[in-house]
């Protein structure tokens, strides 16, 4: 489990106000909330946040939150952010344990030239994002698939998507991920059997 630690102090005080009080102080406002853990206002260092959230686990990255001396696994729940100035403004931190189960959306990438490809076939990436079932120690950043050994007819489901051991796939009806479809062959018209006697 890759973390990224960021250090936050509580904020006794809610409101717009306060919270621009804390960005003019040139830290983030935020909350941390979870179960037997209540709901906290806190600031935080913008950097540590903003770097985590740019690491390829993108919204998934896991927090490691130091709070008045203890330690809090965190995902970042809601993130704001200024439309003009693209600046962080607020961020909601859900506290999880390292076994909690959790629901996360991953990309799904393609890499390689499939055999159907080399082969003339299309290659069709169909679903680019799946939900999965997992805990902060099996998340992985995404789903990566080398299409290089797959022909034409090829069509892998969410039902046949390899994933890591303790990463279950959330869906209610299968689908496509990708498929690999062969060229169509062009069918020469007739002869008309009339033009060679002629």
């Amino acid at each position: 489990m890759d973390t990224v630690q960021i250090s936050a102090r509580p904020r006794y005080l809610a409101g717009s106000d306060v919270a621009n009080k804390v960005r003019r102080a040139g830290l983030l406002p935020g909350v941390i909330y979870g179960k037997a853990f209540g709901n906290r206002p806190i600031a935080l260092e913008p950097q540590p946040v903003r770097k985590g959230l740019q690491t390829a686990y993108g919204r998934n990255q896991v927090f490691d939150v130091v709070l008045e001396g203890q330690n809090y696994l965190a995902l970042a729940k809601e993130v704001q952010i200024h439309p003009v100035t693209r600046q962080l403004q607020h961020v909601d931190l859900h506290v999880v344990q390292a076994d909690t189960r959790m629901i996360v959306t991953l990309p799904v990438t393609l890499s390689g030239r499939s055999l159907g490809q080399k082969a003339g076939g299309r290659l069709e990436h169909i679903t680019r994002y799946i939900k999965v079932d997992c805990t902060p120690e099996t998340l992985p950043k995404g789903v990566a698939i080398d299409v290089t050994p797959f022909e034409n007819g090829t069509v892998m489901t969410i039902e046949t998507l390899p994933l890591p051991e303790g990463v279950i796939p959330v869906f209610k009806k299968s689908f496509k991920i990708f498929e690999i479809i062969a060229a169509k062959v062009e069918e020469k018209p007739a002869e008309d059997p009339k033009a060679k006697k002629k």
